[in-house]
């Protein structure tokens, strides 16, 4: 049955092989479990920090949701310096007058 014949040496040999190749995937096989409990603990470590991120994540969203009208915004501001321009002249012009008006009345004395 056997193409080789099997000598009490070749047996042992064989055997050898056997134990050796058991020890190492015995010894593989540790190691995989011990990468396997250190992934398992990190990807448990992550799902809790992003159990605590995500409601700042959702408070960061609703805070911010206002600046996409920032633009809307400073095109009114623009508009209404412009609209002040005139008012700030205007206000000058009567301040100057209300001066000289005073330096009249009140004969300079301030």
């Amino acid at each position: 049955m056997f193409l080789i014949e099997l000598t009490p040496e070749t047996e042992n040999t064989i055997k050898i092989v056997w134990w050796i190749g058991i020890v190492v995937a015995l010894i593989v096989t540790v190691i995989d479990v011990h990468l396997l409990i250190r992934v398992i603990k990190a990807a448990r470590k992550i799902d809790g920090l992003a159990d605590r991120t995500l409601p700042a994540a959702v408070g960061i969203v609703e805070n911010t949701s206002a600046l996409k009208n920032l633009t809307a915004t400073n095109e009114v501001a623009a508009a209404l310096i412009a609209g002040a321009t005139p008012i700030v002249n205007v206000a000058d012009a009567i301040n100057k007058k209300l001066a000289a008006v005073s330096n009249f009345v009140g004969g300079g004395k301030k």
